[in-house]
């Protein structure tokens, strides 16, 4: 029988570290009879006694590891009711200090294991964070391909457009319709440019945490409105059918307009581009309301498509920057195409927007088939009042000797 040597819960089988039995077992590491426990005066008026006394034991050894007491291996008496001899006492320590030897070696094998399972999680975690860094060191390359094709294109353009102006011009056939005909192509040329390198600043400014948010009372039918009413020509053009549900009647809500449209329309591009021609965009809205008092009410905002669908291991990827979960070669220039991309910022920035409301934004999908269309389903939470924590992200601060520097010019 084991009797804890250490205080356990009730109180019963525990054994004061400062009383005399205790150190007698721990320090001395002797064995005793109940004959000792009763009349040897260094043992008198000890509360432990009577538990002892009631157990009906007779012989008792203490149980070591690592020079610390841990237990008490305790025996009843003999069949024949022989008092116990010194041989017995003996073996009754050889078997105490054995029992100590296999309980360090039993503690030794489960630390062991776990730290075996601790080693076999690390290797887990490498090994995926292995495959992230060379899913991201793809991204990279693919980024560069894109974003240079992305540039390039509207150079092109802006570089042929001004080489027919001057060709026209030297021929004096350059007429009022034609230079308004070239001049529309080369703002739409530069308006694609803008936009890239717009959102490329934004992305830098996130990475800094230097994207400055003001606040304003607002209505989420007004943001998703106002999101979608310049996509309104490409949603034809590609036969899409988009319904949104249950953005009237919710509460007006805290949030920096001009960003959380922004985000709103690259959650929509996104599903335009990768839902087919003919598909359906649902977008709905519900209200949730605090569980307890002092919590927030949330506004929970799902936009839903019938497109190719996102594999699960790309859900959480398709946040980063640069990240496309598809074959670059499969890249159009069109900018609401099927299947067209752009150099992977869009949905960075809308999570950098959505975070920085106090909000979240994740995305679920069955998977990616280019034949069922499983579809793919954005989720944005986003707080009626944001935490104050959340309220700003922090803005880019000058240096002061940058700032008042008089040979630089400084915007607002």
């Amino acid at each position: 029988m084991l009797l804890p040597a250490l205080p356990d819960r009730s109180g019963r089988a525990s054994l004061t570290k400062s009383g005399s039995l205790y150190q007698h077992f721990a320090v001395e590491g002797s064995s005793l009879s109940q004959f000792d426990l009763e009349f040897n005066p260094r043992f008198k008026d000890l509360p432990e006694i009577a538990f002892f006394r009631e157990s009906g034991l007779s012989a008792y050894a203490p149980i070591l590891m690592d020079q610390t007491l841990i237990g008490v291996l305790a025996c009843g008496a003999k069949l024949s009711d022989a008092p116990f001899t010194v041989h017995d006492f003996q073996l009754l320590t050889t078997m105490a200090s054995q029992t100590g030897t296999v309980l360090r070696n039993a503690r030794l094998v489960a630390d062991l294991r776990k730290l075996n399972q601790g080693m076999q999680a690390l290797n887990i975690n490498l090994e995926e964070a292995k495959e992230q860094m060379e899913k991201l060191d793809e991204v990279k390359t693919d980024f560069v391909t894109i974003a240079s094709h992305e540039l390039r294109t509207p150079l092109a353009q802006i570089r042929g457009y001004t080489d027919i102006m001057d060709a026209l011009n030297e021929g004096g056939a350059l007429d009022q319709d034609k230079m308004s005909g070239l001049v529309g192509n080369l703002r739409k040329a530069t308006e694609r440019m803008e936009e890239l390198i717009a959102a490329m600043l934004d992305v830098s400014q996130l990475d800094v945490n230097a994207m400055n948010l003001h606040f304003t009372q607002t209505s989420l039918e007004s943001v998703m409105r106002m999101a979608i009413e310049p996509l309104t020509d490409a949603i034809k053009q590609r036969k899409l059918t988009l319904a949104a549900r249950g953005l009237r009647g919710l509460p007006i809500v805290q949030a920096d307009l001009q960003r959380l449209v922004q985000a709103f329309r690259n959650i929509v591009v996104n599903a335009i581009k990768f839902t087919p021609d003919g598909g359906k965009i649902d977008i709905s809205a519900m209200l949730e309301p605090a569980q307890a008092p002092g919590e927030q009410d949330y506004v929970l905002i799902t936009i839903k498509d019938t497109g190719v669908g996102i594999e699960k291991e790309n859900l959480e990827l398709i946040f980063r920057k640069f990240y496309r979960a598809y074959d670059p070669g499969l890249h159009s220039t069109g900018t609401y195409k099927f299947m067209g991309a752009g150099p992977g910022l869009g949905l960075t920035i809308a999570q950098g927007v959505i975070e920085g409301h106090g909000g979240k934004i994740w995305a679920e999908s069955p998977g990616h088939n280019m034949q069922t269309y499983p579809g793919t389903t954005f989720f944005i939470r986003l707080p009626v009042v944001p935490p104050e924590d959340a309220r700003r992200v922090m803005p880019f601060q000058i240096p002061e000797a940058v700032s008042k520097d008089p040979t630089i010019v400084h915007t607002s």
